[in-house]
Parts: structure tokens; C-alpha cells; sequence
């Protein structure tokens, strides 16, 4: 199966070149079939070599790369890296369902990978799961939005990436706000409230990326994806000081978006869109965005080009 050279450099190489490929049903509480079920993913919609010839430019791979940073530091379940179960109540194994399973039922409905039929929880759980080959009623227009991606993916001219990182963010922004509202609702103990403020703040940083049509590819995320995320979890302030300066700010950004009243938030994504209206800006994200979130006398002409485009008209 073609996949960039660097790829092997990588821990997410191991369950890449391992994991079986699925057969006779889909058991979304391994681990090792979640990743089957990526790579096929990210394989069966590299047709005529459409994301390039070792499918580099796929945009599937950011998922691939964020399930191996949950499994790497235990968002999973206390067990996982043990014996690759996922925990049902595990709030990030829940967040990364509703981002493997529900594209996966959305990619069988578009005839790109096999409608296996989807194994139940294994015990109860806070969460609603395919049960009996039923998919909750929350998830349902998730799947209608990932079909719609890979209906695109499958079918359409990917000359401009663009249409295809709209259209898979919106499908990734429909499974997430499930997310957010279960975690509402239901009691997350015993995971530590810090993170799960991280994974709701980071449910809402799904809105700045798909307004910015964020790279998800394989180049990118190698060049910027690797080291932006904490590699423990988050039981304690101590555990953030902790952190390495770079995740460090990125936390704490994320945190600060997590607490930020709904209000304020709705009107700085409204300004966020108008700056990210047009092709000029969405190409400069990274240093735009680091503007917004981390004002700094070192960045302070990004900050102008920011006001630019909130003034342009």
C-alpha cells in the first residue's frame, strides 16, 4: 500500500504496516481496526493517484496522525497501549469514534470501503454507540456530511485541494459538536476535569480551522503537526507548566477557548471568518493565526496583515 517514505520514520508507521485489514465487521473499540479502517480510507480514495503516488497530499492523514497521539499518551482508556482496547467512556475514544466510525459508515454509503456491519460497545457506556447496527440519531447528519466528502473525494476534479478541506472540516465540525453537546451532559468522571476542558476547547478550535481550510495532508502535518500537542494528560495545572513551550501555549490557547463565554466566542469566530474570507489570507494561516491566539512584539506585523483583512473589503 503506497505511503510516503517518511512515514516509516514515524511511530505511526508500526500500526500502519500491522494492523489487518477489516474483515467480516468493524470492532471500533480496537484500536488496531480504527487505523485499519483509516489506512483503508486514505488508500481506497487515492484512485488514479488523485492525492499523489504515495497519496502524501490526502487529507485523511491528519486523523490518522491525532488517533496515534490519543493512543501514544493514554486518551484512550488506561489500558490501551497494553492491549489496544479503547475505553467506551473514554471522552477522547468517544470524540475519535464519531471521527473514524461515523467517516467510515459515511465512505461504505458512498461505495468506498465495504458496509461492514459495526460491533456494539463491549460494556455500557455514557455514551451513545452504534448498537445493532443502529446509528444514534445525533450522529446520523455527521454521516450525511462524510458521505458528502467522499461522494467529492471519489468523483470530483482535485486540482484545487480547497473543496476537498472545506468539505471534510465540515463533516469533522458535525461530528465534533455531538461531542461537545454530549460532554454537557453526561458526568466524565473519572477523567480529569482539566482535560476534558482541553477536548472541549478543542472541539471549538474545529471552527478556526475549517474556516481557514486547514492542510491536513501528510507534508503539512509532518512540518507542523508533530509537536503541538501535549504528550501526557492534563490531571493538574503542574502538568501544564510541565509541558514543553510550544504545546504549552498551544494548551493553554485551547483552554482559553474551552472557557470563553459563548457569546465572545461566537463574535471573535465571526471576525475570524471576515479575516479568513479569501485565498491570501487562508495561505498564511499559520502566522495569522498565531497573531490571534499569541499577540507578541515579534509578531506584531502579522497583527497588521490580520487588521488588513478584517478591513478589507
Amino acid at each position: 500500500m503506497s505511503h510516503p517514505d517518511r512515514l516509516e520514520e514515524l511511530d505511526l508507521y508500526s500500526v500502519w504496516a500491522t494492523a489487518r485489514d477489516l474483515e467480516g465487521a468493524f470492532d471500533p473499540f480496537s484500536f488496531e481496526q480504527r487505523m485499519a479502517a483509516y489506512r483503508t480510507m486514505i488508500a481506497n480514495t487515492n484512485t488514479d493517484d488523485r492525492f499523489g503516488a504515495d497519496n502524501r497530499h490526502n487529507p485523511l492523514w491528519g486523523l490518522m496522525f491525532q488517533h496515534q497521539w490519543q493512543f501514544r499518551t493514554d486518551r484512550l482508556g488506561a489500558g490501551t497501549r497494553q492491549d489496544g482496547r479503547i475505553d467506551p467512556d473514554s471522552p477522547w475514544g468517544y470524540g475519535n469514534y464519531t471521527l473514524s466510525v461515523v467517516p467510515w459508515l459515511g465512505a461504505a454509503v458512498a461505495g468506498v470501503v465495504p458496509a461492514l456491519p459495526v460491533a456494539d460497545p463491549p460494556t455500557r457506556s455514557r455514551f451513545r454507540y452504534v448498537t445493532g447496527g443502529t446509528v444514534p440519531e445525533e450522529l446520523v447528519p455527521a454521516v450525511a456530511d462524510w458521505r458528502a466528502y467522499f461522494f467529492l473525494v471519489a468523483g470530483g476534479d482535485l486540482t484545487d485541494p480547497e473543496p476537498a478541506r472545506l468539505a471534510l472540516w465540515k463533516a469533522h465540525k458535525t461530528s465534533l459538536d455531538v461531542v461537545v453537546g454530549v460532554l454537557a451532559d453526561v458526568d466524565t468522571d473519572p477523567w480529569p476535569d482539566l482535560e476534558v476542558t482541553f477536548l472541549r476547547g478543542w472541539c471549538r478550535m474545529v471552527d478556526y480551522l475549517w474556516a481557514a481550510a486547514w492542510p491536513t495532508d501528510f507534508t503539512f502535518m509532518t512540518a507542523h503537526g508533530l509537536d503541538v500537542l501535549p504528550e501526557s494528560l492534563l490531571t493538574s495545572p503542574e502538568d501544564l507548566d510541565a509541558l514543553p513551550a510550544k504545546a504549552r501555549g498551544n494548551v493553554v490557547n485551547v483552554l482559553r477557548l474551552a472557557t470563553t463565554p459563548r457569546w465572545r466566542y461566537g463574535l471573535n469566530l465571526l471576525l475570524w471568518r471576515r479575516i479568513m474570507r479569501t485565498r491570501e489570507a487562508r495561505d498564511r494561516v499559520l502566522p495569522l493565526l498565531d497573531a490571534v491566539f499569541d499577540p507578541r512584539p515579534d509578531n506584531a506585523a502579522e497583527r497588521r496583515a490580520v487588521l488588513r483583512h478584517l478591513l478589507r473589503r
